[in-house]
């Protein structure tokens, strides 16, 4: 179901995005903060009238005031029938001014209907003097609209009936739950499957963080989790870790994890494959269900479910035969199979995939899909779809190792934006018959809520030991340059090791990552760019396609070196370039003891590059 405050809050995300091109605009100005006091007021009084087209005015968007009108909508109260009151504390914002010209301003909101509890919020701004006055040229509202969509569901829990709200068979599923209580500390899910209704439980106290967020977690864990049928009786014990979504790798069959190891139970309640795999692969083949390694072994799962003996297997083959990568969708949009949350506070369904799709970083480990058995109802963080799509298949001229890129798109509900864009990476290591996964973000912009996709399509990755990887991959850097044009588009390096059987990711806050981990050449200053060139007064920003780097990009990377080791730089444009990404606010006035000999080497490199770019730009004059 798509209720109107649905679609008001997915077109108000996108406001966002349509003011990335504003925010840069840069004007003089004399005054400071008493004219942003003013101009603060005036918004507030505009917004307590409760007219949005009144405030209008005070915002500069690309595209138009169609754009604006949902988010005002919003601020006003008017896009729902609840009448709740949104209030802006003006008073006791917090004003943190970037330059003269231009500041960031978090405000406090509250929500209050009637006598019902009211609830704090905060939205922030960036306002801009354009041609002599403020503006709102960008909004970052995603704890706003999170904390917005709790509060309406706050809301209807108070004022709708429970069969306003839940199906039926929930309703019912509430009931029973709660008489199964006397046997077991927690009743987390339901699974409703074809009209019958399986109980998640738990023993002890349920904690769930590391699978919720994807991250291994080998500490003491604090419960159990068992799996009841509708007849009441136990399918699985409660002692695994995670138990999956039923019939999610196998129909009929449910997976279950224990200390990082895999298994299967059928829904009779007979261990069918022992909880003692490290990895489980389902394969189209005529004769076997999956291929299961434990170790350095690989086993076959017959179709008729008995297991072989060790098996000569290799992990390429499998990856070639493997069931349910891209192209594929994921959701949760038919109301008989659904997993849901006993709560009357969590609305999503939930759905926690084969591990092997995590293992590889398609798929989270647990993922939230919205729930057509609730109604009336705001969703928060949960997907409507999630898109995998093979992009490409990379195979180097030494031939140890090989690598399967695909593109990931999660479609969102709730205060997110519409959709995320990510990139995933699968390394098969022929030597060890390995095969490893790694997901990357590809919007590495500091403008919140951005869903810009790349529009170059470059992959690669190449092995700088057995052990460490530099995967480029065309992403959206977002970088604003000295000279005020964007670099938008451009190949970005990631440099991913690999540590007890998982990759991990080389950190640093540069963009520029290659600077920190190897010595530069040529090839890493050519590729698919896009600029966007700074404009005249009045002007928009223009797109400029490149196949290499600009000087100004050259400057930016050289110095952003020296910004991760929080050097205090003289001129402001650098310091405020690097302000929020390095804090610059804690700075160094020298940072020659902390450049390391790559840092040094790249220094010099991209030194020489622009005095023989600038040579050459003299001689042509």
């Amino acid at each position: 179901m798509k209720t109107k405050p649905i679609l008001i809050i997915t077109a108000c995300i996108l406001v966002v995005i349509c003011v990335f091109f504003i925010v840069r605009a840069r004007h003089s100005s004399k005054s400071k903060g008493g004219d942003l006091t003013q101009f603060l007021n005036d918004f507030d009084k505009k917004l307590k009238k409760g007219n949005a087209d009144s405030l209008i005015s005070l915002f500069q968007v690309e595209g138009g005031n169609k754009q604006l009108t949902p988010l005002l909508e919003t601020l006003t109260g008017t896009s729902t029938m609840l009448d709740i009151k949104v209030n802006m504390d003006v008073k006791g914002a917090k004003v943190i001014f970037i330059n003269s010209e231009q500041a960031t301003v978090d405000m406090p909101v509250t929500f209050s209907l009637d006598s019902l509890n009211t609830k704090s919020s905060i939205i922030s701004f960036i306002v801009h003097k354009i041609n002599g006055q403020y503006k709102i040229v960008t909004v970052k509202a995603n704890v706003f609209f999170t904390d917005y969509i709790a509060y309406q569901n706050f809301v209807r829990s108070k004022t709708l009936s429970d069969k306003d709200i839940f199906s039926p068979i929930t309703l019912a599923s509430f009931k029973t739950a709660d008489s199964l209580k006397t046997k077991y500390d927690s009743v987390i899910w339901f699974a409703h499957i074809h009209q019958r209704t399986f109980y998640y439980v738990v023993k002890g106290k349920w904690d769930m963080p590391f699978y919720w967020t994807g991250l291994a977690k080998d500490t003491a864990k604090t419960y159990q989790m068992g799996l009841i049928g509708p007849d009441l009786k136990e399918i699985v014990p409660p002692q695994y870790d995670m138990i999956h979504n039923i019939g999610a790798t196998f129909p009929g069959l449910v997976e279950v994890d224990k200390d990082h190891k895999h298994g299967f139970y059928d829904l009779r309640g007979k261990l069918i494959v022992p909880v003692e795999y490290d990895q489980i692969f389902p394969v189209n083949d005529g004769q076997n269900l999956a291929a299961l390694r434990k170790g350095d072994d690989y086993y076959w799962l017959k179709n008729d479910t008995t297991l072989s003996a060790k098996v000569d297997l290799k992990i390429s083959d499998i990856l070639a035969n493997l069931k349910q990568t891209g192209p594929n969708v994921y959701k949760n949009s038919e109301a008989d199979d659904i997993l849901e949350f006993n709560s009357r506070e969590e609305h999503g369904s939930i759905y926690v995939p084969p591990s092997y799709l995590a293992d590889l970083g398609i798929l989270p480990a647990v993922k939230l899909f919205k729930n057509p058995l609730r109604k009336n109802v705001e969703y928060d963080d949960v997907s409507t779809s999630y898109h995998v799509k093979l992009d490409k298949n990379v195979s180097p001229d030494n031939n140890w190792f090989a690598a399967t890129f695909y593109s990931i798109r999660d479609y969102f509900l709730g205060g997110r934006s519409e959709f995320y864009d990510t990139k995933n990476v699968v390394i098969v290591d022929k030597k060890n018959n390995r095969a490893y996964g790694y997901g990357v973000n590809t919007d590495l912009s500091e403008d919140d809520g951005s869903v810009d996709i790349s529009s170059c399509n470059e992959y690669n990755v190449v092995a700088l030991s057995d052990s460490l990887f530099e995967l480029k991959i065309s992403s959206i850097p977002g970088i604003e340059l000295y000279n005020g044009d964007v670099l938008e588009d451009a190949p970005v390096y990631h440099y991913l090791a690999l540590n007890n059987g998982k990759l991990t990711e080389l950190k640093t806050n540069r963009v520029f990552a290659f600077t920190k981990f190897t010595k530069m050449n040529e090839s890493y200053l050519n590729g698919c760019f896009l600029y966007l060139i700074k404009p005249a007064v009045g002007e928009k920003y223009a797109n400029k396609p490149s196949d290499h780097l600009t000087p100004a990009v050259l400057e930016y990377m050289k110095n952003e070196i020296f910004a991760d080791y929080k050097y205090k730089f003289k001129d402001t444009t650098w310091a405020n370039t690097f302000k929020y990404r390095f804090d610059q606010d804690k700075s160094n006035a020298s940072v020659d003891d902390s450049l390391t000999t790559i840092d040094r080497y790249n220094i010099n490199w991209i030194n020489q590059k622009l005095n023989a770019l600038r040579s050459k730009k003299l001689a042509a004059n």
